[in-house]
């Protein structure tokens, strides 16, 4: 009994100085400590533009424009970005172009195209360019259902194991050289491309058109007249499908020099780039339209750069930015639309929307890339703005029922509505960005140093990045994740969501798992883990109930949300399932054994039941006092 006293105070003083911690972030802005700048912090990663989870844009470092921004995903969001000061061009955002022409285009991008193929294996040495295929069979790619899929297959595969070769004429190599070459595939479930017998990759099952850059050596294989690709594929269930070809840099902006970084400011709300492109300077806004406090936009499926261009010379200078997105990398070859809407000039492709103000600005697509310019000058005063948007095209089914994002919550609105409403009032949002951004500095600094402050800033606009807000059937608050209601992920976000002041977001992770609970189908005595996958919350995803954790996790972010707003309204809406969760823990404590020596881990379920009970004894005082 004196062991198990023992650890319950060692585990008592432990949650006492974290509980003290989060106090003096909570009560820090209430500080003396003066902090008169920004604070210059530089993530190794952080996001960009918080639009939706599934393209929310983020950059590693300061590599702006070494590099192209990536999703969530990892996947490269091929936009890049262009001053052109004088006729001089000066790269501030990408890479090098990402165009690409056909040396042996996919079966999307053409009518089709002949292959060798056998569903048997062939024998060692079928990859080489010099084996003789012609007892093969022959047909057009690409291979697979060759009706009501979703892609254009031509010759049908219905085996498990398939081997393909593709003969591709070069008619002269020295077109390649200072190129960078590309293999594009689309796989159903396994692949293997080799090129004239060298390996090229290997991957699993992909349903959008995948692109691997070809290193030195394997371009080195390819030669004049004659090569082969080849692929082995493997079906391991349902339909196959298999389509690959190969691809060449098209150099448009090889003439850009990429501009020098000057400074960089990751804040809350926002990231700002200076850039030195010759004699101007330019700088750049990344802004998250949801962090907004002035208006009401959670949950906003919108962002938005801003653009300004300054010379301390006497000399004046014709400017031009230049925006482009390439959309095929990004989406498959799409539809592209554009249009003039209240001064705004839209560029639509797949669910992305894309705007500036239409005065002196241009719109051009070539090659399934969407180019936007626009002339700085006097008349604009040497600035703009770049709109983004996105439209997520599921609907979140709960219970039954389809629920409607926040930002449309009856049904009527339009992503581009909302772009126009951000973009007429960009630079007011912008100015309310810089104090929020100050204040949220101040608080971070004087809560604690510059390591904190860098991940304690960059956490804002990563969980509005990661998390969808729709409303409830009867107008409650709920925020998903991509694993809905993930007890865990919500209790690992508290932190941030606290020291932001974030109460209403903080009950939108607990809203939907309290409902569920509540239902009367839920008759457990703990909280699930999740319940389920975006867009259909169903049934808990992860094997293991791990009741324990989240009863605990349930119990802690409750008392957090009671003791941040001090009213016990929320708690009291649900002290039934409360009590539930406390008794369960309470009946778990009793047949828990703890050791004789040593402490225990913070992960350690007695640990969390020991937590859980001190939160739920918390909510009891409250429950009285407040």
């Amino acid at each position: 009994m004196e062991i198990r006293t023992h650890i319950r105070l060692v585990v008592a003083w432990r949650i006492i100085i974290i509980s003290g911690i989060i106090s003096l972030i909570y009560a820090c802005s209430y500080s003396d400590k003066k902090i008169s700048h920004l604070s210059g912090i530089a993530p190794s990663e952080h996001t960009l533009l918080a639009i939706t989870p599934d393209v929310s844009i983020k950059v590693i470092g300061d590599s702006l424009n070494k590099s192209y921004p990536q999703l969530r995903t990892g996947k490269v969001f091929p936009i890049t970005g262009l001053l052109r000061v004088d006729g001089k061009a000066y790269r501030f955002m990408g890479d090098d172009s990402l165009r690409i022409s056909p040396l042996a285009p996919l079966s999307e991008d053409t009518i089709g195209w002949m292959g060798k193929y056998s569903f048997l294996y062939p024998g060692k040495g079928w990859e080489l360019r010099e084996y003789d295929d012609s007892l093969w069979n022959e047909g057009n790619g690409a291979f697979g259902p060759t009706k009501g899929y979703y892609y254009p297959a031509h010759t049908l595969w219905g085996a498990e194991n398939f081997y393909v070769r593709r003969h591709i004429k070069v008619d002269n190599k020295d077109v390649l050289k200072n190129h960078k070459v590309y293999a594009r595939y689309v796989c159903d479930d396994q692949i293997k491309l080799f090129c004239n017998g060298g390996f090229l990759l290997e991957n699993g099952f992909t349903h959008r058109t995948k692109c691997q850059r070809l290193t030195d050596e394997a371009v080195s294989q390819i030669v004049d007249g004659d090569n082969v690709l080849a692929a082995y594929c493997r079906n391991t269930g349902g339909a196959g499908l298999l389509d690959f070809g190969l691809y060449i840099e098209n150099k448009t902006y090889a003439d850009a020099e990429p501009a020098t970084l000057k400074e960089m400011e990751v804040q809350a709300t926002q990231t700002q780039f200076i850039f030195q492109c010759g004699d101007v300077e330019l700088q750049i806004d990344f802004v998250s339209s949801s962090l907004s406090e002035k208006w009401n936009m959670t949950g906003w499926p919108v962002g938005f750069l801003t653009y300004q261009v300054r010379t301390k010379s006497e000399k004046e200078h014709t400017v031009e930015v230049l925006f482009d997105v390439d959309t095929e990398w990004m989406f498959g070859k799409r539809k592209i639309d554009s249009w003039v809407d209240k001064d705004w000039c839209f560029v639509k492709s797949d669910s992305l929307y894309l705007a500036m103000a239409a005065d002196e600005t241009t719109f051009s697509c070539e090659d399934n890339h969407i180019i936007l310019s626009q002339k700085l000058c006097a008349g604009n005063e040497n600035r703009g703005v770049l709109l983004l948007g996105y439209e997520e095209g599921k609907t979140f089914q709960y219970s039954g029922e389809s629920l409607r994002p926040l930002w449309n919550k009856d049904g009527t609105r339009e992503i581009k509505e909302l772009m126009m409403s951000v973009g007429n009032r960009y630079q007011e949002l912008k100015a309310e960005c810089n104090k929020l951004d100050y204040r949220w500095n101040i608080k971070a600094f004087q809560a604690g140093n510059k390591a904190f402050a860098e991940q304690m800033l960059p956490a804002y606009r990563n969980f509005i990045s990661s998390h969808r807000f729709v409303l409830s059937s009867d107008n409650k608050l709920f925020c998903f994740g991509d694993t809905l209601s993930n007890v865990r992920e919500a209790y690992e976000n508290f932190p941030t969501l606290l020291f932001f002041n974030c109460t209403d977001w903080m009950k939108g992770l607990l809203n939907p798992i309290f409902a569920y609970c509540e239902d009367i189908y839920w008759v457990k005595k703990y909280p699930p883990y999740d319940i389920g996958l975006y867009p259909i919350a169903s049934k808990q995803v992860k094997l293991e109930d791990c009741a324990v954790e989240a009863a605990s996790n349930m119990l802690m972010m409750t008392t957090a949300i009671v003791e941040a707003e001090q009213d016990f309204g929320y708690a009291d809406m649900h002290w039934k399932q409360l009590c539930l969760w406390a008794d369960y823990l309470q009946e778990r404590m009793k047949k828990m054994t703890f050791p004789s020596v040593g402490l225990l881990d913070n992960d350690d379920e007695r640990v969390k039941c020991v937590l859980g009970l001190m939160a739920y004894h918390k909510l009891v005082q409250l429950k009285g006092n407040l």
